[in-house]
């Protein structure tokens, strides 16, 4: 049985030791040897913002090492630095770590484990090697063990928050003290003033200043001798031991505890921004809407203006950093951040801009792709429209033209023969197919100019009247078999139109009409006003159209089968056309049942009404 090979990953952990470099190259050439994937990690602690300018420096130019060898940078946040290293490697299917070797050795009375103790417990199932480090380092985030000490920063504002909470500590001791309240709650008293204190001040010098202040002032004013840092009874010192020793650790506890949650919501206001980004990119419509969504979701992070440019346009790149919106093969945008802007941006905020903009690089080659498709999509239909527009024309225009022909050729041949009545009747025969393909040419003409949007609309005041007049004189001889009548409310109706337009589609209205009607009855065109509109319909009495037609009767290409309509099938232009139409004007068009037999074709357009 075949073993399956497994992918190997290999992670190098990143700090600002001067011997990082030589761990984060150890680790690229295992990379390459293994032909692995590549991560190198840094965890911000809460000491990371106090870093010196040296180490700062030396942290750029290793997390560059490591950009630069092929590595993808992650940052994550958290004091317990094995313990993050740990979750990132179980996450990420690490299967090799490579880290530095500091100068620590862990006791294992006195002090906890070290580093690579805890990571080794922490992670039994991957492999991790140490390099030597002779400078004996290996540097998250803390204070460099060969730096001189420096004492930490006081200021004025915590130094007079620590001044009022002791001072308010003090009057609640007094009080408990001549209310002869045991000395025990004066100290708890104390110790909650040294809560209070580490949680409302900056540096931890507070904790370890207010525990001194705990145990001088319960010493001074509430021990025997009053007034005095002398104690009387030999028990005090222990007590004062105990007092300082739970006082310090609870003011360091809340002063971890509050860094920590400053880290959380730090992390989660960041995390949020980038859940907010992914889904209104999600909602984005238009390359547009991407863009601006990029840039506001950036600038929130950032805190900074930030800029976007198309991969074609110039911008001056030596006021920016520049970083691309792009996939393996394609730049779609690319975000400017200043550079006075991108030194403040912490590490953690970094490596979430690199995130929100690979989410925004996912949604441009989504929309783009669908773009492409819906581009497809039209060609297809367009292709789809141009055949069936030409098997529709070579079926349906092969029957008037095989009249026209096949009459044309018995005048030719027996001309001579042919009695005047008969001849009347095969020019008759030869004039309405000619007169059916004049009307089908214009109507595939004009709905061909509709598709492709270069119908030219001349609107001009006209009176419906005049239009109707015009379309009727114009219906040819088969007008003759049918009783036309007109019903117009006002022949002062007027209307700012394309009159031949509007024509066609009252021609095209009476001519199905006449075409799905019996011989010999009536069609009637009516015009009313109604609200700001006027209503034009062509009423007829034949049988109907069913439910089912009704829905597509507007289509282009759909026919209605009627046995009272003559050999020549319709090419199912003409309701298409006069929808186009009647939308062009920014009216509506309907059909409706008419009463008791028949059916009601009804357009509307604006009105041209003089008060």
């Amino acid at each position: 049985m075949s073993q399956q090979l497994i992918k190997e990953h290999i992670l190098v952990c990143l700090s600002s030791s001067p011997s990082n470099p030589k761990v984060i190259l150890t680790a690229s050439k295992m990379a390459k040897v293994f032909d692995a994937e590549f991560s190198a990690l840094y965890i911000e602690t809460s000491g990371s913002k106090k870093l010196s300018k040296e180490n700062k420096r030396r942290l750029e130019e290793n997390t560059e090492l490591a950009k630069q060898n092929g590595a993808k940078i992650v940052t994550l946040s958290g004091d317990d630095i094995a313990y993050q290293v740990s979750l990132y490697s179980k996450t990420s299917g690490v299967t090799k770590i490579v880290i530095g070797r500091s100068g620590y050795r862990a006791n294992r009375f006195f002090t906890p484990p070290n580093f690579i103790d805890k990571l080794i417990q922490q992670t039994p199932e991957a492999e991790i090697y140490v390099i030597p480090d002779k400078v004996q380092t290996i540097y998250f985030g803390q204070k460099h063990t060969k730096e001189p000490f420096k004492f930490p920063a006081l200021s004025l504002k915590d130094t007079l928050k620590t001044l009022i909470v002791f001072m308010l500590a003090t009057i609640a001791g007094i009080v408990f003290n001549k209310l002869n309240i045991n000395e025990s709650n004066i100290i708890m008293v104390y110790i909650l003033g040294v809560l209070i204190t580490a949680y409302v001040t900056e540096s931890k010098i507070y904790s370890l200043i207010s525990s001194l202040f705990a145990v001088f002032i319960f010493n001074f004013l509430f021990t025997h001798p009053y007034l005095s840092i002398v104690s009387m009874d030999s028990g005090y010192p222990i007590t004062f031991l105990i007092m300082f020793i739970v006082a310090f650790l609870a003011g360091s506890i809340t002063k971890k505890t509050k860094e920590q949650a400053k880290q959380s919501s730090l992390k989660a206001y960041s995390t949020q921004i980038m859940l907010d980004m992914s889904q209104k990119l999600q909602q984005a419509s238009n390359i547009e809407e991407i863009d601006n969504i990029t840039i506001e979701q950036i600038k929130k992070l950032i805190g900074e203006d930030v800029s976007l440019f198309k991969p074609e346009e110039k911008f001056d790149e030596s006021n920016f950093i520049s970083f691309p919106v792009r996939n393996r093969n394609t730049v779609y945008s690319i975000v400017a951040i200043s550079k006075d802007a991108y030194k403040k941006t912490g590490e953690f905020e970094k490596n979430l801009l690199i995130a929100m903009l690979r989410e925004s690089a996912l949604v441009y080659e989504k929309e783009l792709a669908t773009l492409a498709k819906n581009e497809l999509l039209i060609k297809h239909k367009q292709e789809e429209l141009r055949s069936t527009l030409l098997r529709t024309i070579s079926h349906d225009l092969r029957t008037p033209l095989t009249g026209i022909s096949g009459n044309a050729q018995i005048l030719m041949d027996n001309a001579a023969v042919l009695g005047e009545e008969k001849k009347h009747e095969i020019y008759t025969d030869i004039y309405d197919d000619s007169i059916w393909l004049l009307n089908l040419v214009e109507n595939l003409l004009s709905i061909t100019r509709f598709d492709k949007q270069k119908i030219q609309i001349k609107k001009e005041s006209d009176f419906i009247s005049d239009v109707i007049s015009e379309t009727i004189s114009h219906l040819g001889r088969k007008k003759e078999n049918f009783n036309i009548k007109t019903d117009i409310e006002d022949e002062t109706l007027s209307a700012k139109m394309d009159a031949r337009l509007i024509s066609q589609v009252i021609f095209n209205l009476t001519d199905n009409a006449m075409k799905y009607s019996p011989a010999g009855t009536n069609i009637t065109i009516s015009a009313r006003a109604d609200s700001g509109n006027i209503k034009i319909s062509v009423a007829d009495e034949g049988k109907g159209i069913s439910d089912k037609d009704k829905k597509k009767i507007f289509d282009m290409f759909y026919t209605v089968n009627n046995s009272t309509s003559d050999s020549r099938r319709g090419l199912g232009l003409g309701l298409a056309l006069c929808k186009a139409v009647v939308k062009a004007h920014d009216g509506k068009i309907s059909v409706r049942n008419n009463t008791p037999c028949g059916t009601i074709f009804e357009f509307s357009i604006k009105g041209d009404f003089y008060e």
